[in-house]
């Protein structure tokens, strides 16, 4: 593996990140009736992941707990400590409890063979400034299916470091994963930045995942042609190219053989890379993708990345990169269907369900309650943020995502393990949909969405104009359920064919601290006769109920 000399790095971040890394809780702690700021002692912070004891899934674990990742992902020239600085401001409307900020191999590697760790440094120095944890997103050989970050040392030198090539014979700008040059040398950076990372991080644990690459794959034709990477897409295909039989490529994948040959070699060159990182230090690692399904447009290296780890190619991938963690998938669908159905396509067996990327939308607020509770889901990230977010007319805005991130970042610690042990269930809203079912064992409960109105049928919700309604209930204890969402009315009834009926013996409004739900206050009367009310602002609910015979 690659020697990296780390001294002198060690010494420059030293300065910048000397003062004791503590947590500081954004909201105030009553005690004896003063009110006070929580100082938690500073302690070594890890970050891993935890093979689950109930599931094949792997959980993410963060100061020895599982940990649900709302990010804010930093716009693409934005990974830089004033930029991020400047930023502050914002990423707190946000509530986000990560920061994920790209590295560009040209940033820490302008000459070969010399790093320049200040950017990496400021990056962590501020992140810890703001109390946000860290993900690192290493923009190397592809970023978005192209070779824009690569050192400049690396776009010049067309012989050592190839070009994918058309099939008339034109070179275009992404660097072949057939190379192994290019692959070496992004390796040796990588496992550099990672080294570094343990040097001035391992005892803060500051950073707590690492990016490999970004959306990799190739974007301006499906597959290599030159002569080097025709000679193997007429070779047999390899032995390590799970479920492929005897013969090459196009007799083992006909019309698909193009994206499969540059999936084969882009796994292996991701998977080399990430090995290096790992060896070096050993942060939880993942790979983003751009997603394949488009109907109506699957044209790999047009549609999509040809090469990427799209969901048909998924097991080779994880196969062929065993040094990724998780591969999680960039998912900015509006519409819940083809939404769920890519998320599912990478909920898999030893792949938790993991959105890098998503939008800022509605709709994507409502979607990222859905994907939070998805059991062992990691979570999820906005791209994108400007000085503005959450602002209007120079006043502070909750915006859509933001309101998620503040409710589920107080609940987590009780609705994690419920939730991967499956006792929670999620509605969200959608157009021509106001009343959805959250069933549990031995008890109904029903989210109805807008102005609850009597008619035929009962009552029933009549949505909300923004379609803004969304929940998560999670199963407490047998007779207690926590709710949190919003611009929802919830009521509990009793399965069809069971005699009884359904009272609500004690409702609380509060919050969580150390783990723990606490009252904020109790609700009754007009609060809870007509439904269990989560305000388009936001609520959440400790409800305790009795089943009366």
């Amino acid at each position: 593996m690659f020697a990296i000399d780390t001294g002198a790095v060690t010494r420059r971040i030293a300065a910048a990140c000397a003062e004791q890394y503590t947590y500081r809780p954004r909201w105030p702690v009553a005690i004896a009736g003063v009110a006070m700021t929580l100082a938690i002692p500073a302690m070594a912070q890890q970050s891993r992941m935890v093979a689950s004891p109930t599931s094949a899934k792997p959980v993410l674990h963060v100061d020895g707990a599982p940990y649900l990742l709302l990010g804010m992902q930093l716009n693409n020239s934005s990974g830089f400590p004033a930029e991020f600085r400047r930023l502050g401001p914002a990423i707190a409307r946000s509530h986000a409890n990560t920061v994920m900020a790209p590295i560009g191999w040209e940033t820490v590697e302008p000459e070969e063979g010399r790093f320049d760790w200040a950017v990496v440094d400021g990056l962590i120095a501020e992140a810890r400034v703001q109390n946000v944890r860290l993900v690192l997103l290493w923009f190397g050989t592809w970023k978005n299916g192209n070779m824009s970050y690569v050192p400049a040392w690396v776009k010049r030198d067309v012989q050592r470091f190839p070009r994918v090539m058309t099939a008339e014979g034109k070179p275009i700008e992404v660097l072949s994963p057939i190379a192994a040059a290019s692959r070496d040398a992004d390796a040796r950076a990588f496992a550099a930045l990672m080294a570094h990372l343990k040097a001035v991080d391992a005892a803060r644990g500051t950073v707590i995942m690492v990016q490999v690459q970004n959306e990799a794959g190739t974007l301006g034709v499906d597959r290599d042609h030159s002569p080097a990477a025709e000679a193997l897409f007429r070779a047999k295909v390899p032995a390590d190219m799970i479920g492929a039989k005897p013969g090459d490529w196009t007799a083992n994948y006909a019309e698909r053989a193009p994206e499969a040959f540059m999936a084969y070699h882009t796994a292996r060159y991701v998977g080399a890379v990430a090995a290096a990182g790992k060896a070096a230090y050993g942060l939880p690692l993942y790979v983003n993708v751009w997603p394949r399904e488009q109907p109506g447009l699957l044209r790999p290296g047009d549609s999509s990345p040809s090469g990427g780890a799209v969901s048909w190619l998924l097991p080779q991938w994880r196969a062929l990169a065993r040094a990724i963690d998780v591969v999680g998938v960039d998912n900015y669908d509006t519409n819940v269907a083809p939404y769920t159905e890519i998320a599912r396509a990478y909920d898999v067996l030893g792949n938790p369900l993991f959105v890098p990327e998503t939008g800022g939308s509605m709709a994507h607020a409502r979607h990222a309650f859905w994907t939070v509770a998805q059991p062992h889901a990691i979570g999820i990230g906005k791209f994108g943020i400007g000085p503005d977010f959450g602002m209007k007319d120079g006043k502070d805005v909750e915006e859509p995502i933001a309101l998620d991130y503040r409710l589920l970042r107080d609940v987590a610690p009780i609705l994690l393990p419920i939730r991967d042990a499956g006792r929670a269930r999620v509605a969200i809203e959608q157009d021509g949909m106001a009343n959805v079912p959250m069933g549990f064992s031995g008890m109904d409960l029903v989210a109805r969405f807008g102005a609850v109105r009597d008619g035929y049928g009962g009552p029933r919700g009549q949505g909300n104009a923004d379609l803004s309604g969304r929940v998560i209930a999670a199963q407490v204890a047998a007779d207690r359920y926590l709710l949190t969402g919003a611009a929802a009315n919830l009521k509990f009834a009793l399965p069809l064919g069971q005699d009884g009926s359904v009272q609500l013996v004690r409702v609380e409004e509060g919050h969580v601290e150390a783990g723990r739900f606490v009252r904020d206050r109790l609700l009754n009367g007009d609060e809870t006769a007509f439904g269990l009310i989560l305000p388009p602002t936001g609520r959440t609910l400790m409800v305790t109920v009795q089943v009366n015979k």
